[in-house]
């Protein structure tokens, strides 16, 4: 072969191998600039969730002490605590998907919208990349968002401490933090503030509160989670089991109904007594003091219901059902969170036996049940769930 010859195919393969040579440095340059970004995003992504979570539960809980610059303050604190920069975040206020104000650096002593439900947070990022420069990409700017909703909570699983005492849900709508809650034998309530001023519910004929059968529960939305209709003696040995072990179940809220509007046919009805039992009650405070001696706040779990019904009201509710047994149902349309103070099982009704406890504010993450009405200075108990 002719030597020019040679030496040109030889200078061809050398721009071959410089080109091949630019393209691999060009897509391991790609490689590491698409891994920064993905690893940015992702810690941003981490701060956005974080910092919306920690200000929907100050929403949830603490609502009546919030002002928008402190949700703000919790925001930030939370952003800059996972690495990203409330300087280049921004962070709202909203009633579903429409924002009500912004909070972004504020120091407004002005309270949350009362209907405000949910809490949206945009930070933002710009990065070099290091290899891109062939793509005239000098830098690449990284947004990550988090919504997180604040409603009533959904569920409670089993073995929480859940007593089986159930409250009407009028009596936990008035309520504030705070407050004292008194459950009477003899079917009424009282809630009395810190001023001691009293509000009484509920009478013999519409009872306010009652005992339940944490073991015999319908709800015909519910059942990938097996049959909890399995035992309708409402033992004592049962109740003091619940008092001290927690529920055998998961209890599940559903829609909250006041007449005259119709009744809703979601969620756990539970069957139950009105009133409350003495020997319930001494079982209440045997856990009471075992949870003090344990170092921990006597914090209970009670039911809240809107209403209840007879046999002949759960038949009228649900035809098909193949029978119930002839006792009182208490619909569950959530949770309220108290810490007892008190009981007393000895006496008789109006000032001897009873039940004593402060409303505590009380949220956890969770499912948000979205029948229920949200009220943000109610004592319902609340979830706080990333949505988006």
């Amino acid at each position: 072969m002719p030597k020019g010859v040679l030496e040109m195919k030889r200078g061809q393969v050398l721009v071959l191998i410089v080109l091949g040579l630019v393209a691999v440095l060009a897509f391991v340059g790609l490689a590491l600039d698409s891994s920064r970004v993905y690893q940015t995003r992702r810690l941003l992504q981490n701060a956005a969730d974080a910092a919306a979570i920690a200000a929907a539960l100050e929403l949830a809980t603490n609502r009546s002490n919030t002002t928008q610059a402190s949700l703000w303050d919790k925001i930030a604190q939370y952003l800059q605590a996972n690495g990203a920069n409330p300087a280049t975040s921004q962070a709202w206020l909203l009633q579903g998907d429409i924002r009500l104000v912004e909070i972004s650096q504020s120091t407004s002593p002005a309270p949350p919208p009362p209907n405000a439900n949910k809490v949206e947070v945009l930070t933002v990022r710009t990065i070099p990349v290091l290899f891109a420069g062939f793509l005239r990409q000098s830098q690449s700017t990284i947004r990550a968002r988090a919504c997180a909703l604040v409603g009533n909570l959904r569920t409670l699983g089993p073995r929480n401490n859940v007593v089986p005492i159930a409250v009407h849900y009028e009596v936990v709508r008035d309520a504030r933090t705070g407050d004292t809650l008194i459950l009477w034998d003899g079917y009424q309530v009282t809630v009395r503030t810190p001023n001691n001023v009293d509000r009484n519910y509920g009478d013999t004929d519409n009872p306010y509160s009652g005992w339940l059968n944490l073991a015999w529960i319908h709800n015909e939305n519910e059942d990938t989670i097996g049959n909890r209709e399995v035992d309708q003696s409402h033992s004592q040995a049962n109740v003091n089991d619940w008092i001290m072990n927690g529920n055998p179940f998961p209890i599940f809220a559903g829609t909250i109904s006041i007449p005259p509007d119709p009744p809703a046919t979601d969620g756990d009805f539970i069957m139950g007594d009105p009133g409350i039992r003495a020997s319930g009650l001494r079982t209440l405070e045997t856990k009471r003091q075992q949870l003090i001696a344990q170092g921990k706040r006597p914090i209970f779990y009670f039911i809240v219901f809107d209403r209840f019904f007879n046999r002949d009201g759960m038949r009228q509710l649900f035809p098909y059902h193949g029978g119930f047994p002839n006792s009182l149902y208490f619909h569950a349309v959530g949770f309220v969170a108290v810490e007892v103070t008190e009981v007393n099982w000895r006496g008789s009704a109006r000032g001897g036996k009873y039940v004593k406890g402060t409303f505590v504010g009380f949220a956890q993450p969770g499912k948000v049940n979205e029948g229920s009405s949200f009220l943000g200075d109610d004592e319902m108990a609340k979830a706080v769930a990333l949505v988006e």
